[in-house]
């Protein structure tokens, strides 16, 4: 059986930009330590990370956690993030699994699943919009979707495969491909063309409310 591994970076405890603070958090830049690392009765990986809260993060944002990634690799890979309050005080936070996929050509590529949603449209400054059929690529599309728990599948046309994306704990879905204009430092003129995003999150107005003691489960699973 063919497998797929996405690059994912982590975003949390808020996703997209803030003025004079990391872009889609902190915890994508820290150094998360091994709790432990393990195969499970199928075969499959199983490893946790984990992270608190220190100084440095206190900087940033001003509360205390527990925050663990739960990876299961196999012929699927999941992905569970567990965010956990352990302060006295109540916090909110936005965070998202941000989902890198390597496609063939992004105009042959489509996005299956959020016909009929409604999404922010981050490109046109936020205004509302609803998607009809499949999402198509032609130009920058940076868009959030929301009230949404479905399944997504990228259906890569050249290479005759479709990626399930499948997720809990979520009700918003970014999709992202920024286009020829955008220049990034890590991604070379043209590689736009290769790359796609769809992430689960939560994200715009789907956010997490956790009181003292609570915790909340992201979780993604991605298959062929």
């Amino acid at each position: 059986m063919r497998r797929v591994h996405p690059c994912v970076v982590v975003c949390r405890p808020w996703f997209g930009a803030r003025d004079g603070l990391p872009a889609h958090g902190f915890v994508r830049t820290r150094m998360w330590q091994v709790r432990a690392a393990s195969t499970d009765e199928t075969g499959q990986v199983v490893l946790r990370l984990g992270l608190q809260d220190d100084a440095d993060t206190r900087a940033l944002w001003d509360h205390a956690f527990d925050l663990e990634l739960v990876l299961t690799v196999g012929t699927t890979l999941g992905m569970t993030l567990i965010s956990r309050n352990t302060g006295d005080q109540p916090f909110t936070l936005t965070d998202a699994l941000h989902t890198y996929f390597c496609v063939a050509d992004i105009e042959r590529t489509t996005v299956q699943g959020l016909d009929g949603c409604d999404y922010l449209d981050k490109v046109q400054n936020f205004a509302w919009a609803r998607q009809s059929g499949p999402v198509e690529f032609a130009d920058e599309t940076d868009r959030i979707y929301v009230d949404t728990t479905a399944d997504c599948l990228i259906e890569d046309q050249v290479q005759r495969r479709s990626i399930r994306v499948s997720k809990r704990g979520s009700s918003s879905t970014v999709v992202w491909n920024p286009w020829r204009d955008k220049v990034f430092a890590d991604m070379a003129a043209g590689e736009y063309q290769q790359m796609l995003c769809v992430e689960t999150c939560n994200a715009g107005p789907d956010q997490v409310n956790l009181t003292p003691g609570q915790s909340h489960v992201l979780t993604a699973h991605i298959s062929l």
